[in-house]
């Protein structure tokens, strides 16, 4: 839904730029023609940006309502068209989410309970992100896929708000910034622009946020830094699996041909 104190400052800085961006520029275009194009542009220009931010006469005033009236106009213009595509996306985001908790753990989609808090013990387990790492490898080793975090198993949702926590700042921002360092950091900083091929969502079901990580397969083999050595994964059935070496191989010469 809209935001009334989001509206109130986008139509603040879309009056303030309809008077000093708009009106100089429609102005100073206006002179520019009018002399056919001879003359100092730029000169015109700031002579109108001058006089627009000058509290001059009643003309002058009603010039400045007028341009930073259009100016609010096309600001909401774009603000509301903004938060509609995002509603709209967010609204089919919620449905395929809803399908894929309906479905359960499946080749294709992984339910993770939290990102590094183990509800067992309590207190914040890092071997469980090395889990989500593991998934994130063998989704893009194999077909791309779906991880969801902030669900059990059965598809009832936790939410984030242990996971959030744990972190500097308990927020969306900071959890997505940690995911996106524990990627550059297990998969090797020369590879980080695959965060590009993670694409993120926070969505709100009852009342809790999870956190949807749509992964697009790799086109090239990735590997998991962990401990001395890198380690493959692969995506079977609705579980990840390590590959050995000969297997990794085979696996690679059949699936990059």
């Amino acid at each position: 839904m809209l935001n009334r104190r989001g509206l109130l400052i986008v139509a603040a800085i879309g009056f303030v730029a309809g008077i000093i961006i708009i009106q100089p520029l429609g102005v100073s275009l206006f002179q520019y023609d009018k002399e056919d194009g001879v003359g100092n542009w730029w000169y015109m220009f700031k002579e109108a940006f001058v006089q627009s931010v000058r509290l001059g006469g009643i003309d002058q005033t009603l010039k400045n309502v007028l341009f930073g009236t259009m100016g609010s106009s096309l600001a909401l213009m774009f603000y509301i068209r903004k938060t509609i595509l995002r509603l709209n996306r967010e609204k089919g985001g919620v449905a395929l989410i809803r399908e894929f908790l309906d479905k359960g753990e499946t080749h294709e989609v992984e339910l993770k309970s939290t990102l590094r808090w183990s509800l067992r013990q309590g207190k914040v387990n890092k071997a469980l992100e090395m889990v989500v790492a593991k998934n994130i490898a063998g989704f893009m080793n194999t077909e791309g896929g779906h991880l969801i975090i902030g669900v059990n198993d059965d598809g009832s949702i936790l939410g984030l708000e242990q996971d959030y926590g744990t972190l500097k700042k308990p927020n969306k921002d900071w959890f997505e910034q940690y995911i996106r360092q524990l990627v550059s950091l297990k998969f090797g900083t020369h590879l980080s622009p695959l965060v590009n091929w993670l694409k993120w969502l926070f969505m709100n079901f009852e009342e809790n946020d999870i956190c949807y990580v749509r992964v697009q397969k790799s086109q090239k083999p990735l590997y998991l830094n962990l401990g001395d050595r890198s380690h493959f994964f692969i995506r079977t059935g609705n579980g990840t699996r390590e590959l050995d070496i000969p297997e990794a191989l085979e696996y690679l010469e059949i699936h990059l041909n």
